[in-house]
Order: C-alpha cells, then structure tokens, then sequence
C-alpha cells in the first residue's frame, strides 16, 4: 500500500516538474513500475535522467555500467533520450553529477532551433531515407517548424501526412536528435496535412506603347 502510494504522489509530481529523476535500486534493475512511471513522464514531455542507486554495491569490472545501461534501453527503447547516472546515496558517489543533468535538461527543452536549420535536417534525412509508402502512397513532406518549447515541438507538414509510419515518426526524430542533441528531454513531433500549392503564374502587364507626337526640334535637326 505504501508503494502505491508514493506512486500515485510521483505521478502528481511530475505534471509539475521541468525534469524528473528516476531512482532505480542498481540490484533489481528497471522494474515494471519504474518503467510505468517513465513513460508517464514521457507522455507528460518532461525531461527525465535515469539515477541507477547503490551501484557500489554492484560487483562490475570495465564493461559493467554500459551492458546494465544497454539492458534498460532495451527493455524501454522509449527512454532512449535520458542520461544514465550511477550513484550511491549513501556514499554521496556522483550525487552532484544528478543535478548537473537536471540543469542541462532544463535548458534543453527551453531551446528553439532555427527554421532553415530544421528544414535542411529535414531535407537531409528524407534524401537519405524516404519514407514508406502506404497502401501505394508516399507520404511528401514539405517543411517543417519549430512550434513550441518545453517541450521542444515541432510541426512537419507532409501531403499524407496520416500515412508517415511510427517507424520513420523515430527515424525523423533520431535525426533532429543527431542534429541538435536535445538531450534528457522528449521530443514531439506533429504531422499535418499539407497540399502542395501552386501559384498562378504571374501576368505580366504590357508594355505601354511608344507615344506618337510631332518631331522635335533635335530630330528635325537629325533630319535635315
């Protein structure tokens, strides 16, 4: 009971939050609720690190920390984005480092990206991998903004924009990642409808006619 109440205040608590730490005990790895309660942050677009506590009591040689940091991307791909720090309350061991992260996240989401930049990362990725059609139609994306902050939102406009797989959805948002890091902090992406417009071309407005008056006195002169 105490454990599901301490649950459901984290949950309030994050609908209040700019970045989350999630605490995970270093001997039982990510349980199901930890991962219930991250993606409730990712859902909320709050920024999150991974705090991995009483590591020192962990046995590990070299590769320890980044096969446990492999085994919780696997079993949360979604959480692909936040930092993983290994800690010990008890010792104080890379406590500081927690804070460190919270306040690059922070600054993180409040980032706005230039419109140009955006679109040549987007021309870049669809160059590089187009995305796949559905039911014979190739979604076309046209160009994208930067909406709003915190967190970082961007709007793509495509024709067939309801078509773009969840597949390429990551792929877009991997390569904004690439580009522009966004570390610890979801990133969303909104796809609208987009026709091409074509322009009417312009009429071009004719050219007035050389005005017929009475020979002056320069031309008389040429003349004669």
């Amino acid at each position: 009971a105490a454990e599901r109440y301490s649950a459901l205040r984290a949950l309030k608590a994050i609908g209040r939050a700019d970045v989350c730490v999630l605490v995970l005990d270093a001997r039982d790895g990510l349980t199901s609720q930890d991962a219930h309660v991250a993606g409730y942050v990712v859902d909320e677009g709050v920024g999150l690190v991974l705090a991995i506590n009483k590591w020192d009591l962990v046995e590990k040689d070299d590769k320890t920390f980044e096969e446990y940091v492999g085994v919780i991307r696997q079993q949360a791909p979604f959480l692909h984005f936040a930092p993983v720090v290994a800690i010990s309350a008890l010792t104080g061991q890379r406590a500081g480092r927690v804070l460190d992260d919270a306040l690059t996240i922070a600054a993180e989401r409040r980032r706005r990206i230039p419109t140009s930049r955006l679109n040549r990362v987007l021309s870049d990725a669809v160059a590089r991998h187009q995305p796949p059609a559905v039911k014979g139609r190739r979604p076309k994306f046209y160009y994208a903004t930067q909406a709003t902050i915190e967190p970082p939102t961007f709007v793509l406009f495509a024709a067939d924009a309801k078509s773009v797989h969840f597949s390429y959805r990551r792929f877009l948002e991997n390569r904004i990642r690439d580009a522009f890091e966004f570390e610890g902090t979801p990133l969303r992406l909104i796809f609208r409808e987009r026709s091409k417009v074509e322009l009417e071309p312009r009429k071009r407005k004719p050219k007035a006619k050389a005005r017929q008056g009475k020979p002056t006195k320069k031309s008389k002169r040429k003349g004669s």
